[in-house]
């Protein structure tokens, strides 16, 4: 009998040491709904619903994150996340963020979109993720192109 429930042990302490690995960081795969929110000369309001993908095999929750994006390389805003959201596994969800952007950014932008709506998408900053409790920072780093529609439906 005791040999049995050293392995029993041994498995438990397996099971919860693999399970408690660092999650992986969530994949961005698109947008939509991008609209503006508050317009002002110095304090806009950018809205937009980001989808991720969580490609870990349990919910993720994020805690908090902080985000700045760029267009073309030229800066378009920040984004701070401070409320719990709740990723499922292996599932995809989208995500409300709103950019604080100055009148000048939004406008520089916006004429390099009218000219070219594919356009180059950075988006870096940091996130606070985990489960149970246990969060760790997760560095974001997207860099992609995008096609970025401002007249019809994206």
């Amino acid at each position: 009998m005791k040999p049995l429930k050293v392995f029993s042990v041994a498995v438990v302490l397996m099971y919860l040491v693999s399970s408690c690995g660092k999650p992986v960081s969530p994949q961005y795969l698109g947008y939509q709904n991008l609209r503006m929110e508050k317009v002002g000369f110095t304090n806009n309001v950018v809205a937009i619903d980001v989808k991720l993908y969580n490609p870990n095999r349990y919910p993720l929750q994020l805690k908090s994150a902080s985000l700045d994006m760029y267009i073309n390389n030229s800066f378009l805003g920040h984004s701070a996340l401070d409320s719990l959201v709740v990723l499922p596994a292996q599932d995809t969800v989208y995500i409300p963020l709103r950019l604080q952007a100055s009148a000048k950014d939004i406008l520089s932008n916006t004429a390099k979109i009218l000219l070219n709506p594919d356009v180059k998408v950075k988006i870096t900053g940091s996130a606070k993720a985990g489960r149970g409790g246990f969060f760790i920072n997760v560095p974001i780093d997207y860099e992609g192109v995008q096609r970025i529609e401002l007249l019809g439906n994206n």
